[in-house]
């Protein structure tokens, strides 16, 4: 139960920043609450060309990735869980080495995903392996 409850917290997330996205897509001057400084700035992240992931938003492909462990956890298939979480945590060290080298910004949404997916990741540990 507790791997859904923090999937369900990791897809909240991914609709904030969905929000934020079509926000400043309609009005450049919108600034979400995220949006701190040059350095510390979500709407810069999410914006960003690396934003998207073969045209879709990382936002969307994060609802998807959230909802699957979910619908996965439902039919207790943990090994499947273990392994999508485990690929949660690599795509998670790409995606904030982009930030933090690339973009060079402190995006607070991401990183609290991607300590969300690495939370995923060890609960599934346990309860695949422990």
């Amino acid at each position: 139960m507790i791997i859904v409850s923090v999937a369900v917290i990791g897809i909240i997330l991914c609709l904030y920043g969905f929000a934020i996205e079509q926000k400043v897509a309609k009005d450049k001057k919108y600034k979400p609450v995220c949006d701190i400084s040059d350095k510390i700035s979500c709407s810069r992240a999410i914006n960003s060309k690396y934003g998207k992931l073969f045209g879709i938003s990382n936002t969307l492909v994060g609802m998807v990735y959230y909802l699957t462990i979910i619908f996965l956890q439902y039919f207790n298939l943990s090994a499947l869980v273990f392994y999508l979480t485990l690929a949660g945590g690599c795509a998670s060290i790409v995606l904030a080495f982009i930030l933090y080298v690339r973009i060079k910004t402190l995006c607070l949404l991401c990183t609290t995903a991607y300590v969300i997916n690495f939370v995923l990741l060890y609960l599934s540990y346990k309860q695949y392996l422990g």
